[in-house]
């Protein structure tokens, strides 16, 4: 019914207030308790009816700069409202709008080496400017001379502003932690911007080597912040290159090049068409004030992404694609960590086995809507939980700043808008507690699971206090969690610390604590949805980063940075 009934409510940009009727979710035993209806209390319950209504098929994923993330916002505000909480967003609202657009490569871009025209896609493919990778959105028509800057995320070699000012310096490929080239160059990019930051242009020669999700992604419309209102600042333009057509810039084979060498001319016309999103981007942003009249200026910030990612372009069988995950792709979509693509006999026995099971129960079931229950279904109710929790409850002494960021998935852009333009003092936030990924990490979701998993990364990199209040406030737990810290150890190879909106806190110098509870086969898949949910284990966590915001909130005094802050310019570095 609840399917039936979403369905119905207007796409518009409007704020959208949902009757009591329509926030009913539905669960394996009857209709789960209305979130109008819930407990003070954090509950498995009260977390699964909430997760059932936000990662329905209605929701269509959530994304951002769409109708649908307008209806989850929209959901937010009057969830809000409810529990009394002060508006934190603009002009006395709970909303602040970011400037969002999308951005597709233009097909008019135009690349030529002696007089030889390049194919968009296949030779080259311009890379999009994000909050993390500040590449420029254009590289102008004109003639570029080039010059080899040696191996991309190689921050050893050393090359003069005034030799690659005004040129093209081409990279290799980077090396992956296997020891080969790969075509993951987010990271290296973002090493080669602050390295050649006079440059013209960044080319990187790894396009041959980019997964087919990659190839897609670099293909379509991507999100991105408009630089309306900001102060131009000259960058170097990205591009992802074919080796050969590296070759053909410098005229020689890479492996016989030194940093420093010289190429030819570039004759170059690059650069993206914009066009606005279709609906409101929007962070919620609610504030419960705090007791202490002397504290409650200063804020405890505790955060979630409120967007997932659009439909798929066309449905898959659900059950065999989960079957088939479970075994060959443990981290869903996590491409960094993908093994072999093609099972062996003893794995297709093992999918084969996992998949006649389902059929027994159900037949096929296409399935196209990335609904986003844990990713980050799990971190969004979890928030208002905490919410719900503390606002029922006694107050802390500082005041406790809720955000729920949009356009987390393209690119980390509401945490980006949001530290960038605080709708309170930027100095008076002593904390981030970021919440993505809360859902799962049960022993049927990774090796390492169970009920005592949970990851925490970042809590001490720059204060060792942060880090101590989450040692203190999980020892004292019923259940103490057994921490696992791996994650955050340096050059990991999955990265977590840049990857979700803590990082925009921690760049700009405020201490963060990122909880969750890892990947799972259903990570950016359309099997991520809310049957697969652990909800006792999901309430456990909101329950933890209550816990920890509460105690920092009532420390005597703000936890201390005393790690050296980075760089808001630089690239983040696991």
């Amino acid at each position: 019914m609840i399917r039936s009934i979403l369905r119905g409510v207007a796409a518009s940009a409007a704020p959208v207030l949902l009757p009591a009727m329509i926030l009913a979710g539905c669960t394996a035993t009857g209709a789960s308790p209305s979130p109008a209806r819930t407990v003070a209390a954090i509950t498995p319950a009260d977390v699964r009816s909430r997760i059932y209504l936000i990662a329905d098929d209605s929701m269509r994923g959530r994304e951002a700069g769409t109708a649908d993330n307008v209806r989850m916002t929209s959901y937010l505000e009057r969830e809000v409202l409810r529990l009394g909480l002060e508006p934190g967003g603009e002009n006395g609202t709970y909303y602040q709008t970011i400037p969002m657009v999308r951005r597709r490569a233009d097909s008019a871009s135009t690349l030529a080496v002696n007089g030889e025209h390049l194919s968009l896609f296949t030779d080259f493919v311009p890379l999009r400017p994000s909050s993390t990778v500040r590449f420029a959105a254009a590289l102008k028509t004109g003639t570029y001379p080039v010059i080899y800057g040696g191996r991309a995320g190689d921050s050893t070699v050393a090359l003069r502003p005034a030799e690659v000012a005004g040129r093209i310096v081409i990279l290799d490929a980077p090396i992956g932690p296997s020891g080969q080239p790969t075509g993951v160059y987010t990271t290296p990019a973002g090493i080669a911007i602050s390295r050649f930051p006079t440059a013209a242009g960044i080319a990187i020669a790894a396009l041959d080597l980019v997964t087919r999700a990659t190839a897609s992604s670099l293909r379509s419309s991507g999100g991105g912040l408009s630089d309306r209102g900001t102060v131009a600042q000259p960058l170097p333009f990205g591009l992802l290159i074919s080796r050969a057509t590296a070759e053909k810039m410098m005229g020689s084979r890479l492996g016989s090049l030194q940093p420093g060498t010289r190429g030819g001319n570039v004759q170059a016309d690059v650069r993206f068409a914009e066009r606005p999103v279709t609906a409101p981007a929007r962070n919620v942003i609610a504030i419960l004030r705090g007791s202490d009249p002397a504290l409650r200026g200063e804020y405890v910030a505790i955060g979630a992404h409120s967007d997932h990612i659009a439909v798929a372009r066309a449905p898959v069988d659900h059950d065999s694609l989960r079957a088939y995950n479970r075994i060959m792709r443990p981290n869903g979509g996590d491409t960094r960590v993908a093994g072999p693509s093609t099972p062996t006999a003893t794995q297709r026995g093992i999918i084969r086995a996992i998949l006649d099971s389902l059929r027994r129960i159900r037949p096929p079931r296409p399935d196209s809507i990335y609904n986003g229950a844990d990713d980050d279904g799990s971190g969004s109710v979890a928030l208002l939980e905490i919410a719900e929790s503390l606002a029922q409850g006694k107050r802390p002494r500082r005041s406790i700043l809720f955000v729920w960021h949009t356009a987390e998935e393209a690119g980390l852009l509401g945490s980006a808008w949001f530290t960038g333009h605080a709708t309170v003092p930027h100095d008076s936030i002593v904390a981030q507690l970021n919440m993505d990924m809360v859902g799962h990490g049960e022993k049927r979701d990774t090796p390492t699971g169970g009920p005592r998993n949970v990851q925490v990364i970042g809590s001490r990199r720059l204060s060792t206090d942060l880090g101590d209040v989450v040692d203190s406030v999980n020892v004292r737990m019923p259940q103490p969690y057994l921490i696992d810290y791996s994650f955050d150890a340096p050059r990991h190879v999955q990265n977590r610390y840049c990857r979700s909106d803590h990082y925009m806190y921690a760049r700009t110098g405020i201490p963060i604590a990122y909880i969750s509870r890892g990947y799972s086969p259903d990570y950016h898949m359309v099997t991520d949805e809310p049957q697969y949910i652990s909800y006792d284990g999901l309430a456990r966590v909101a329950t933890f980063v209550r816990n920890i915001a509460v105690a920092v909130a009532d420390r005597n005094d703000r936890v201390r940075v005393d790690k050296p802050k980075p760089d808001p310019l630089a690239p983040c570095l696991q």
